[in-house]
């Protein structure tokens, strides 16, 4: 996907395109990942790729007990999640096709730090809202966010089993432009 001049910039600003990086030269790291990927298949999309990680890897937390191979692999998608939002390639238009936007990049970098905290660092309390976590990323993902109003965060709601109950997304104050997605969880009347 090409973006227009008039279509919103890639950088999150909510400026047109025109009015703001199109004089810019801006490099979007080139990931070897990706490029053999487009190639394999030309439908090929970060946002794609990343949605149905995002989602398998959901349906096995909820299905499956947890084991070394899944934490692994949950840790992997942490690790290239983080990797691709530092090298500017899940930009919601890229070389590789379409990728997020920016209230979905803020989203996705929050569940990779909160995977991350909780596999690498062994943070208990981290570890009891993975699925619920997880299970919120991948619908909101895969139904995507509107940039109409900024979105600075969501609240979830489980029950004392971890099973997701609701969500709800959290809108910025007026004016204000989020810099993070803040994930606030609830169980049981108390926020972890």
């Amino acid at each position: 996907m090409k973006i227009g001049r008039n279509d919103p910039c890639f950088c999150g600003s909510g400026k047109k395109y025109k009015k703001c990086c199109i004089d810019r030269d801006i490099a979007f790291a080139d990931s070897v990942k990706f490029a053999e990927r487009k190639k394999a298949d030309p439908t090929f999309t970060p946002r794609s790729y990343y949605i149905n990680r995002v989602t398998a890897l959901n349906d096995r937390l909820q299905n499956e007990a947890r084991s070394e191979e899944l934490d692994a692999e949950l840790m992997e998608l942490a690790g290239d999640a983080l990797d691709d939002l530092d090298g500017a390639s899940l930009h919601a238009f890229t070389r590789y096709g379409e990728g997020f936007l920016p209230t979905e990049r803020r989203l996705l970098q929050a569940l990779a730090n909160r995977l991350w905290g909780a596999l690498v660092f062994g943070e208990f309390q981290e570890q009891e809202i993975l699925r619920p976590l997880m299970a919120f990323a991948a619908s909101t993902l895969a139904e995507g966010i509107s940039e109409a109003a900024p979105i600075d965060g969501a609240v979830l709601t489980t029950d004392e089993d971890g099973n997701l109950l609701n969500s709800s997304l959290k809108r910025a104050a007026e004016g204000e432009e989020p810099e993070v997605f803040e994930l606030d969880i609830q169980v049981e009347g108390s926020t972890l």
